[in-house]
């Protein structure tokens, strides 16, 4: 299918487009301009106490996260209970409506849960399909195919998405986690839609590294979470339902506050809450929302499409420095987000080596994954790209 090849441009910083036809638009020179990306810099302290490239992985907590985890802790103490009503409901309400707008999802149209694994499982009971059938890349994160695998009444096909005919669904991820390529996630939905298929797009690698529409991808479903780009902690994630779908939705496996009155406490009766809230279960980890809230309002603030564009240009910088160094680079120019894979046959070496020099990256099996926090100036990332080179040639 047109656009889903990755193409091997140069990636050269100079060379390569600040433009890219997968994912969506990512916006050059204007995307970049009013922003003081040192000033953003001092958001994160952990930045001051290592060289930090694994953004991909967990990214750094900002001082308003820091400050929401207090304030939790703080309402805890001071109220008790009440902290239901007069915090912690609204704070979610509000959290739900952020990653809306994160997502340019409708309203209504967004459930709020612990993990992706979570959200995987509760789509995957019910989304409806036309067959038993169900396509996955080899390349797509583990839980994408073990989701499916656990599930007898299913056939999992590990390959491309090209047939779809008599596919039920394609369950695939936007940004490859071992690479960092962005796929073109609306041509999958459409060549889904085309043969009848339901399209379910995990996202969590996108969401803050590169701008998000779900309506305009014209995906089923779409899963994130909080963890990586979006600087929020473990704890939350989230799923999307197009809104046409989620009435006729009934996930198997629920909780209290996925229902239309919880508070009624009916135990012979599941109404379903009207929006994607029936996709939730039940209580809430609220510290990790508080957390997962500030770091998102954050990144909305500065705008994914900025952070967007300041990645390419970083990662453009990595993969030009890897080449020049003789490396095999696994990241595909054209189609690069925020993270950089290089081929390595000791990665947890390397990692373990960088770590002890104030470095801190990640390893995945034959490789090592360099992914720089969008604040950090081209000169720390040069001078930790040059001691990852380094440790590489001792691999």
């Amino acid at each position: 299918m047109p656009g889903m090849a990755p193409d091997e441009t140069s990636a050269s910083s100079a060379g390569v487009a600040d433009s890219s036809p997968l994912g969506g638009e990512v916006p050059g020179e204007a995307g970049r301009r009013g922003h003081d990306w040192s000033a953003l810099r001092d958001e994160f302290p952990l930045l001051d106490r290592c060289v930090y490239l694994n953004a991909c992985s967990l990214g750094p907590l900002p001082r308003s996260g820091m400050a929401a985890l207090q304030q939790y802790a703080r309402t805890w103490d001071e109220i008790g209970t009440p902290a239901w009503y007069s915090d912690w409901l609204p704070l979610l309400a509000r959290l739900r409506s952020r990653i809306e707008e994160l997502l340019g999802a409708p309203a209504g149209s967004v459930a709020v849960v612990p993990n992706a694994s979570t959200a995987l499982s509760t789509l995957a009971s019910c989304l409806p399909r036309q067959s038993d059938r169900i396509v996955i890349r080899p390349d797509d994160f583990p839980t994408d195919g073990h989701q499916w695998l656990s599930r007898p009444e299913v056939a999992v096909e590990f390959r491309d998405y090209d047939p779809l005919d008599g596919v039920g669904l394609v369950c695939t991820t936007h940004v490859v986690f071992g690479t960092g390529e962005v796929r073109d996630a609306a041509a999958i939905c459409a060549a889904a839609r085309g043969a009848g298929a339901t399209s379910l797009i995990d996202g969590y690698h996108a969401c803050g590294s590169v701008p998000i529409d779900v309506v305009a991808m014209g995906c089923d479903a779409y899963v994130g979470g909080c963890l990586k780009w979006l600087s929020g902690g473990p704890g939350t994630a989230f799923l999307y339902v197009r809104p046409d779908l989620i009435p006729s939705l009934r996930p198997v496996g629920t909780g209290w506050f996925a229902t239309r009155e919880p508070f009624s406490f009916s135990t012979e009766r599941l109404d379903f809450a009207d929006d994607a809230r029936r996709f939730e279960g039940g209580t809430w980890p609220i510290p990790a929302h508080y957390a997962a809230l500030a770091g998102l309002e954050l990144v909305l603030s500065v705008g994914v499409p900025a952070i967007a564009a300041r990645l390419r240009d970083l990662t453009g910088r990595m993969i030009e420095q890897a080449r020049e160094a003789g490396f095999e680079v696994l990241t595909t120019a054209h189609t690069r987000s925020g993270m950089v894979a290089i081929a390595c046959p000791r990665g947890e070496e390397v990692e373990a080596r960088l770590l002890e020099r104030g470095v801190v990256i990640d390893s995945r099996p034959g490789r090592v994954r360099v992914s720089p926090h969008w604040s950090m100036g081209e000169e720390e990332v040069d001078r930790g790209m040059a001691l990852v080179l380094e440790e590489l040639r001792r691999a």
